[in-house]
């Protein structure tokens, strides 16, 4: 009978019923599958809501925001205390066990961290001890290296197991000779017990990389294991195992809480305990976590039993983010030559003005600093601070004791550390007290949870990461094979140019002419004299008709590598490259009173970053009608704030400058560029090479001097981001520097940053980089001003004099409060509601304010800067400070 939706009242309804007894049927029987269809739907929203309430999990160590202020100040995790709901195999739940009372199904997985004597190791795989019990009571242990000799039997206790066995499971033994060589608990081996219950399962066998030894880092030398090891011998390297539960884990109970609970078990597995004994432990699904945090925030103050909901995960760390107990390192400038670097430990910071609190370290003797009250203590910008090297730890980090503490540990019994000496390491556990997990930062030390369970405090020095000590190890190995490979290429190059040399002199005396008859058709006039000198330099000597006004240039050789004679195909080709040259117009070469216009040809490649390239001895007419076309672009179509140099006896080098666009962090600030042009060029785009001073003020120019950008496949890109050997250009390559790189918020520039754009601690981050940026600049301007790349020395000179008083007056206005890239714009408010520059970016900018304008007047600049009373306080101190 079909059930349909319709009013009983309805007209229709009445004529389809025969009589009121089926009219009473069909509602009787329309609500009865009503009420199942309403009950199974409560439920089904019931399990709904039950997964979609479970909470954002944090682990020690995460950094977090306040939820009511995403946008104030961070803080770290630094306790979890969680409870969770377990589910066992029949679907009975078990409310608010405390995950303390948990332990993992297996002792070892892939991926621990293991100690066993001196040696550390990661497990790679852990094979399963499993112990059955048959019906009659007999107990078989077997090391199982294969899923399928034990065959699961139905019915399936979890469907979606993660381990391929487990206790209360039923399982048939595949062959008898399985069971024959496993090691009987209880009674002896039958060929008819082939199906029984699994009661425990742990494991058995380990296979181990090991990556170092305590001895080893010590200096001294010890044999690694084996890398199969049992597990009884191994220590488990972890921390905090108790906040780690996540939804859907196996877990057990420890032994006293699971006998209170032993009676709610899983009815399958209570049937197989009154089948084959009461030997059979039970395992348990998390299927809830509740949990609340405790969190050290920047400012020095503890939130404890905080909600997760209360809480926002900052998944984007900025670079002068800092918190209470961290060791940091003063920043050094080219002034500071020759004064010893401060090392100090974080007290507390402000993070919304950017200051922060430290107490320098004050050494009492090699090996002993005391972090010291009154003078030693300062307030000073967070941009003129670093995280130290070698003393940053992690929470959870691995740990080694160094070797310096065990040889003065009697010295340093006092400071409540664990006290340990050389000849206590003669047996494998003694060496548990010097690898440990690092919990976190505790009274201007390290709390350090040792593989022996003991927990100590330590000094920074005290300690060494081992992921620094593989970082070091791996540098060691790279330098050794670039060594070698250095050599091995030294030795061949070597023997390259005896065989060279040999065959340069015996044609030396025939081919000098073909040599000049050769090359003088392939380049224009700017590069024909190069090309000139090179060949005087080595055949000079034994060609009469040789120029005396020639001087060689000894940057350059020729290493001839066909036949030089020109064939007829040459010859034609030759005179096909003639009359194109012959249509080409060559810039004139500059003269002194035109140096500051954009583009412009010069003479001298000797500081160029790649005057060193080889290639350009040989290239293509293709090759030479390329850059010609180039320089016609720019000689045309540069805009006012990009400048170009080219070289008349290099035509594959290019320096150009591009002045700092207005709104950004690097305004009126000079950027110059090596370039450089591949002999594959256009198919190849060219090297760029960035002159930084060793400041790293954009995600996108490096120290080194690498410029990270996709036209240069240098970074991936897709479309018009990739260079394109039809239509790319260097214009549009200059263009892009200036546009993309160099632009309002480069924060944004670094890969995979572009998401969070918008968001609170996204917009934030990039107000902080914005204002690192500015300071660096000013650096980058004294380093300019001090050593003007050749042939832009007059327009440098030009520059700064022309923009000295904007930037001075942006200075002030900064120094007032004004964001960086908008000076004197007061409607201008961030992307995050941010109005006012930081305290901090003060400090630090009236810090180098005075070195700025003391490198313009050192430069013929005329400048001033007086006292301004207007300005806030910590800065009117520092003009206090202020000579000229």
């Amino acid at each position: 009978m079909d059930l349909v939706a319709i009013d009983s009242d309805s007209e229709s309804y009445a004529e389809t019923s025969d009589s009121e007894e089926d009219q009473e049927e069909c509602e009787l029987t329309y609500c009865g599958h009503a009420q199942n269809i309403l009950s199974s739907l409560d439920e089904s929203i019931g399990k709904i809501d039950n997964f979609l309430s479970f909470e954002r999990g944090f682990l020690h160590g995460d950094i977090v925001s306040s939820a009511a202020d995403p946008s104030g100040q961070l803080g770290r995790v630094v306790g979890v205390d969680m409870f969770v709901d377990l589910e066992t195999s029949s679907g009975d739940i078990i409310k608010h066990v405390n995950s303390k009372k948990l332990s993992r199904v297996r002792s070892f997985v892939s991926g621990d961290c293991v100690v066993m004597g001196p040696w550390i190791g990661r497990v790679i795989r852990a094979f399963d001890l499993v112990t059955v019990v048959f019906s009659d009571g007999a107990r078989c242990e077997m090391l199982l290296r294969d899923s399928e000799v034990l065959k699961p039997i139905p019915p399936v206790l979890f469907e979606d197991a993660p381990y391929f066995y487990y206790p209360g499971q039923r399982v048939s033994i595949v062959h008898p000779s399985i069971s024959k060589s496993g090691t009987w608990l209880c009674g002896s081996w039958k060929a008819s017990r082939d199906e029984g219950v699994v009661s425990h399962v742990d494991v058995g066998l380990v296979h181990v990389n090991w990556i170092t030894s305590v001895t080893n880092v010590w200096g001294g030398q010890s044999s690694s294991p084996s890398n199969f090891q049992e597990s009884k011998d191994l220590t488990l390297l972890s921390c905090f195992p108790y906040a780690n539960w996540q939804l859907g884990d196996w877990c057990t109970l420890s032994v006293d809480h699971e006998g209170n609970l032993w009676e709610n078990s899983g009815k399958s597995c209570f049937m197989s305990m009154r089948t084959y004994g009461s030997d059979c432990s039970q395992t348990y699904v998390v299927a809830k976590t509740k949990s609340t945090v405790d969190v050290l925030w920047q400012d020095g103050s503890t939130s404890l039993g905080l909600e997760p909901q209360d809480l926002v995960p900052v998944s984007t760390l900025g670079d002068h983010d800092f918190w209470p107990g961290q060791f940091v390192l003063e920043k050094l400038t080219v002034e500071d030559n020759g004064r010893c670097q401060r090392t100090g430990i974080v007290t507390d910071v402000d993070a919304l003005e950017r200051t922060v609190n430290v107490k320098w370290a004050v050494a009492v003797d090699n090996d002993t600093v005391t972090y010291g009250d009154g003078p030693t203590e300062e307030t000073v910008s967070a941009y003129e601070l670093v995280l130290h090297p070698d003393f940053s730890f992690c929470t959870g980090e691995v740990v080694i004791r160094s070797a310096v503490n065990i040889e003065n540990s009697e010295a340093a019994l006092t400071n409540g550390t664990v006290a340990v000496s050389k000849e206590r390491f003669d047996t494998p556990s003694a060496f548990l007290s010097c690898i440990g997990n690092v919990l976190g930062y505790k009274n201007e030390g390290l709390e350090v949870q040792w593989a022996s369970g003991a927990i100590s405090r330590v000094q920074h020095f005290e300690i060494i990461a081992l992921d620094r000590i593989l970082d070091d190890s791996l540098e060691s190995m790279v330098e050794e094979h670039t060594t070698d490979d250095m050599v091995d290429m030294a030795e061949q190059e070597k023997m390259d140019l005896e065989d060279s040399k040999n065959a340069l002199e015996e044609s030396a005396g025939n081919c000098t002419a073909s040599l000049r008859k050769a090359t003088a058709f392939l380049f224009p006039k700017t590069a024909f004299d190069f090309l000139t000198n090179v060949a005087s330099s080595l055949f000079g000597a034994h060609d009469s008709t040789s120029s005396s006004s020639v001087t060689a240039d000894p940057q350059y050789q020729i290493v001839m590598t066909a036949e030089l004679q020109p064939s007829a195909e040459d010859i034609y080709e030759e005179k096909q490259t003639v009359e194109l040259m012959a249509q080409i117009e060559k810039p004139t070469l500059t003269s002194e009173n035109v140096m500051t216009k954009g583009f412009d040809v010069v003479t001298d490649c000797s500081d160029h970053h790649f005057v060193k390239e080889n290639g350009h001895e040989n290239v293509k007419r293709g090759w030479v009608k390329k850059i010609q076309q180039e320089w016609t672009i720019l000689q045309n179509d540069l805009p006012d704030d990009i400048h170009v140099r080219v070289y008349e006896e290099r035509m594959d080098l290019l320096r150009a400058c591009i002045v700092g666009a207005a709104g950004t962090p690097y305004h009126d600030n000079l950027f110059f560029f090596d370039i450089f042009f591949p002999p594959d060029y256009p198919h190849e785009p060219p090297s760029v090479h960035y002159h930084s001073g060793g400041l790293r003020l954009n995600p996108n120019l490096y120290e080194s001097g690498k410029v990270c950008l996709s036209l240069l496949k240098t970074w991936a890109g897709t479309g018009n981001e990739v260079w394109d050997p039809e239509n790319s250009t260097v214009l549009q390559l200059l263009l892009s520097l200036q546009a993309l790189v160099l632009n309002e918020k480069p924060y944004f520039n670094e890969a995979g940053y572009d998401k969070f754009m918008g968001k609170a601690d996204g917009e934030k981050n990039s107000i902080t980089y914005n204002e690192n940026a500015f300071l660096l600049s000013c650096k980058s301007m004294t380093y300019i001003l001090h050593k003007p790349p050749k042939h832009f020395e007059k327009f440098v000179k030009e520059h700064f004099t022309c923009r000295a008083p904007h930037i001075l007056d942006a200075c002030k206005a900064y120094l007032g409060g004004d964001l960086v890239g908008h000076a004197r714009d007061i409607s201008y408010i961030s992307d995050d509601g941010c109005k006012n520059s930081s305290t901090g970016f003060k400090i630090m900018l009236g810090k180098l304010l005075p070195k700025l304008v003391t490198t313009f007047s050192e430069a013929g600049i005329p400048c001033s800067l007086k006292e301004d009373p207007a300005l806030p306080a910590e800065v009117v101190v520092l003009q206090k400070t202020w000579k000229f």
